[in-house]
């Protein structure tokens, strides 16, 4: 059998099927990094949380231009909207809750006074299901309620804390914003440490309020609302959204992100890599949004690597079998070979045999 092989061959075959197996190894490395950088974003699964993981939820957003000009009157009809939609479409809420959950907000910079002075603080005015949405790293306290009869609440970062009050737990103290005192309910840390979330994140201490708070001195427009929509076709959430949300597509973009990190994504992220950089609007999106934005890129040109590998792996799939082939070896062979020798082998008597046999000749003698 060994003469009808061709060993030069066969060890070609072998050599290709360890590259195969090296570059599956290295795409499935860079899917668990895909899927790392997925989980980190939490947003993502607002959906789960909402339905508690009984349905499957789509999130979607809407994120526009300052110069939009979309009020907090316009989001809650686009709340109205989506309602009726879903209604249209036959889903009901059960036990006379609500099917779905939204948030929105508008992005300020507003000076921020306590007993240590003032700071500017780049601050989220947010409404609807926002803690939901995004799970803060509460330190003290919590979030505030939506009350527009006491909309007075705020959360601080850490940061902005130590620099109004030069302390970490002001948990019902007040702050001054714009003339106005509002009380902190909350203190947040950051929510990761990650290089994308902290870019993203940036180094300007952070305030998060009600949009009803923000209304008190002088608010602006709305320019983000993300909705956990339930999504059994794919489709239907985004379907829904956007036939609700209706916004001039020049300065808006609206995204399903649930499904932002599948495959038909990332190779359509990887085929616009070589624009990535290029700017075609003047959409100021919030930090989740920026870092899940940075972490496409990144997953866009791990996609790169990974459509390199698996070419790499079904071409050396492919050569390894050829050679295989053309080599000779078949397994049926290998095994007839390894019976041949192993029954040629001389077999070997037992001690306790030669021992006997031994005893014998003497006896005889």
């Amino acid at each position: 059998m060994n003469d009808k092989v061709n060993h030069k061959l066969l060890k070609a075959s072998g050599i290709a099927a360890l590259i195969l197996a090296a570059a599956a190894l290295i795409c499935g490395i860079l899917e668990l990094c895909v899927l790392g950088m997925r989980n980190s974003l939490d947003y993502l699964d607002a959906g789960k949380r909402w339905s508690r993981g009984q349905e499957r939820y789509a999130v979607v957003g809407m994120y526009t231009e300052a110069a939009a000009g979309i009020s907090p009157d316009q989001a809650m009809g686009w709340v109205r909207s989506v309602d009726a939609g879903l209604l249209e479409a036959s889903v009901t809420p059960k036990e006379g809750g609500r099917s779905w959950a939204w948030c929105c907000g508008a992005d300020a910079v507003l000076p921020v006074t306590g007993t240590k002075g003032t700071v500017n603080a780049k601050t989220l005015a947010v409404e609807g299901d926002f803690f939901t949405f995004h799970q803060l790293a509460f330190r003290f306290g919590g979030g505030f309620l939506y009350d527009n009869s006491n909309p007075m609440g705020v959360v601080l970062d850490r940061d902005l804390a130590w620099r109004v009050y030069g302390a970490e737990n002001i948990v019902g103290m007040t702050v001054t914003i714009m003339g106005e005192e509002f009380t902190v309910v909350g203190i947040t840390d950051r929510e990761s440490s990650s290089a994308a979330y902290k870019k993203a994140y940036g180094e300007t201490p952070r305030m998060y309020m009600s949009l009803a708070g923000y209304a008190k001195i002088g608010g602006g427009n709305v320019s983000f609302f993300e909705a956990a929509l339930p999504n059994s076709v794919r489709g239907f959430a985004k379907n829904i959204f956007s036939n609700a949300v209706r916004v001039n597509q020049d300065v808006s973009v609206t995204l399903e992100v649930t499904d932002r990190f599948s495959l038909k994504n990332r190779y359509e992220n990887m085929k616009e890599l070589a624009y990535a950089w290029v700017s075609v609007n003047k959409i100021e999106f919030p930090y989740w949004e920026n870092e899940a934005r940075v972490c496409d890129y990144r997953a866009a040109v791990m996609m790169l690597f990974e459509v390199a590998f698996a070419a790499l792996a079904g071409v050396s799939l492919i050569l390894s079998f050829v050679l295989l082939r053309i080599s000779g070896w078949t397994l049926t062979g290998a095994v007839k070979g390894m019976w041949k020798k192993l029954s040629a082998r001389p077999r070997k008597r037992a001690p306790w045999k030669e021992k006997t046999g031994a005893a014998q000749a003497v006896t005889r003698d």
